[in-house]
């Protein structure tokens, strides 16, 4: 830019007529020179990245260049990043040392204290939904397109991954509806009701959620309840607090999904995050869980 700058003002200066414009376009040149190159690209380009799944987004986005921070937890291929903190603790001094031009947070995983005291320090942040519904994963990505510049490669990707889902829920039709239990903690036992991700999630795979009627998004049950509603299917979450795993359900026959022998163990990494492409993911995951007789 700087030698752009000295030859258009030579040009100017030598050119008969011109001096009228010489000093307005000056400016505007000067202007532009002085700004910080990322200001001049197109799209930001020094993020941080307050939540795995924004990451996650960002990455999938091809936008692995301008991640600059991630928190502790993040995913494996951004793990080279300068780390700021973990979702509940923040380190601000390292945020400002990097000098980020946008910062990516979001609703479910970040708190709003903490959101309000970067806004104070006078940086950038877009605030994204806790999404609980994949309708509502795919709007958020294409609006963390839209910020990044790339908003036609966002929806590209959104409607390819509704085509190859809808492919795979039609597979399913017809299929007799499978009763499910999903667990995601042991003590205390903690499952999900039909407003979560998850609850979709069975509901698509042409499964019928046990504790769906709940009111509270996750609530905690009894094993009692359990052994009620008598689920044809268990599903457990590794990796989530004090989860036992199978050998909890060890003798409690009278339950369908035990004495069938359709107890699985998911990662929470394949089940757990809220973006188009992940929810896919554990689409796939769940529907042989569902349906093992599908080819």
């Amino acid at each position: 830019m700087g030698r752009l700058f000295v030859r258009i003002t030579k040009f100017l200066l030598f050119q008969n007529g011109a001096a009228g414009l010489i000093l307005p376009v000056l400016m505007v040149l000067l202007i532009l020179h002085l700004l910080p190159v990322s200001l001049r690209a197109a799209g930001p380009q020094r993020i941080i990245s307050l939540a795995p799944s924004l990451t996650q987004q960002l990455l999938d986005l091809g936008a692995e260049h301008v991640l600059i921070g991630v928190t502790r937890y993040r995913p494996e291929s951004a793990s080279s990043k300068d780390v700021i903190g973990t979702l509940t603790k923040l380190n601000f001094e390292k945020i400002l040392s990097l000098q980020p031009d946008l910062i990516l947070a979001s609703k479910d995983s970040n708190r709003i204290t903490d959101v309000e005291r970067l806004s104070a320090l006078g940086l950038r942040v877009s605030v994204f939904e806790g999404c609980e519904s994949f309708a509502c994963m795919c709007a958020e990505f294409v609006r963390l397109g839209e910020l990044l510049g790339k908003r036609a490669l966002a929806e590209d990707r959104v409607r390819l991954i509704r085509t190859e889902l809808t492919g795979l829920q039609s597979s399913v039709s017809g299929r007799p509806v499978q009763r499910v239990f999903w667990q995601m903690g042991t003590d205390p036992l903690i499952t999900a009701n039909d407003l979560t991700y998850t609850g979709e999630l069975i509901q698509l795979a042409g499964g019928k959620n046990i504790f769906a009627d709940l009111q509270s998004k996750y609530p905690r049950v009894h094993i009692e309840d359990v052994i009620r509603r008598n689920p044809d299917v268990i599903i457990l979450v590794a990796n989530m607090d004090s989860l036992q795993g199978p050998s909890l359900w060890q003798g409690f026959t009278t339950i369908s999904a035990v004495r069938d022998g359709r107890i699985h163990l998911l990662e929470a990494d394949t089940v757990c995050q809220p973006t188009p492409a992940a929810f896919l993911r554990a689409y796939k995951a769940v529907l042989p869980i569902l349906h093992p007789d599908l080819p």
